[in-house]
């Protein structure tokens, strides 16, 4: 019984650090899911989302991370001989980052604010000439660097020939937020009235945008306190961790099939906690007002259906 205990946690172990791996290497590579049934974009969104929030340093080297997590996760494998320590180990350098700033920060979300409030003025100075939108946005070169990429998706769409209003609503669902739905939705109605006035709204959006963004840095002010403590319970939990794994003497009971069972299921409650204290010291994201890419694909795939 031990021995096909011990067989049946070796195969379950391996398959989990093999996806680990698998996924590693697609990461390293720039491969992006698409699961039927999962919601891949929400998943995808709140993950990506997640290693955005991270400071620029662990943002920008997380893929470097993650296979450093699962070099890390095989070695300890391979030195305690137990599939579940491995695991942990992996587990726990692939989720450093998000253990010391738990619930990300709200500078980012401020700085992005700070930087759309900046890119709309700028287009509302051009605008104000009588440039048309579609070309002041194409043309335009100073964009803030946090905007560059669905910024510079806008104006590849749009130079590309596709419908403007098209090609704002993928603005939306590159910014995935109620103030890209904002914008997403000024610019479809400029599409249909053409009307005067657009580089006053834009100024009085980019206002707004602008004082979102003080109120923001008042709340994560407030809010600090918290990722604070959760961090220090968390790093104060991993430290125990470590040194009961580490610690031949205190590991001794899981050095068994049951004992890896048992400490994994302890794993997954000790992820869970991290989980939740991460939600309690995460902002909520404001609800959005247009129909997300998936939403969109679902409400056509439903009439084409009933037609």
């Amino acid at each position: 019984m031990t021995q096909s205990y011990l067989s049946a946690l070796g195969m379950l172990a391996g398959a989990v650090v093999a996806l680990s791996l698998t996924g590693v290497v697609a990461a390293l590579r720039g491969w992006r899911p698409a699961v039927r049934g999962l919601r891949p974009g929400r998943v995808r969104g709140r993950l990506v989302r997640a290693v955005e929030e991270l400071p620029p340093g662990w943002r920008d080297n997380y893929r470097l991370l993650l296979a450093g997590a699962a070099g890390a996760g095989a070695l300890m494998w391979a030195v305690t001989g137990w599939p579940v320590h491995g695991l942990l180990a992996f587990a726990t350098v692939a989720g450093l980052p998000f253990v010391l700033y738990p619930g990300g920060s709200g500078r980012t979300e401020v700085a992005r604010l700070e930087a759309i409030a900046e890119w709309l003025q700028q287009l509302a100075s051009v605008r104000a000439g009588g440039k048309p939108l579609e070309s002041t946005i194409v043309e335009l070169d100073t964009v803030p660097a946090l905007l560059e990429r669905p910024v510079g998706r806008l104006a590849d769409r749009l130079s590309s020939g596709m419908p403007a209003r098209r090609a704002y609503r993928g603005l939306a669902d590159d910014l995935a937020s109620r103030i890209g739905d904002d914008l997403s939705q000024l610019f479809m109605d400029h599409v249909t009235s053409r009307g005067p006035g657009l580089a006053r709204a834009l100024s009085a959006q980019a206002a707004l945008v602008a004082r979102q963004a003080a109120d923001l840095r008042d709340i994560d002010a407030e809010r600090a306190k918290a990722r604070s403590e959760a961090r220090r319970v968390s790093l104060f939990a991993i430290a125990v961790v470590a040194v009961i794994l580490v610690n031949g003497s205190y590991s001794e009971p899981f050095a068994t099939p049951i004992g890896q069972l048992g400490l994994l299921v302890l794993g997954v409650l000790f992820v869970a906690s991290l989980l939740w204290l991460r939600k309690m010291a995460v902002m909520e994201e404001e609800p959005r007002t247009l129909l997300t890419a998936e939403e969109r694909a679902k409400e056509q795939a439903k009439e084409s259906e009933s037609a």
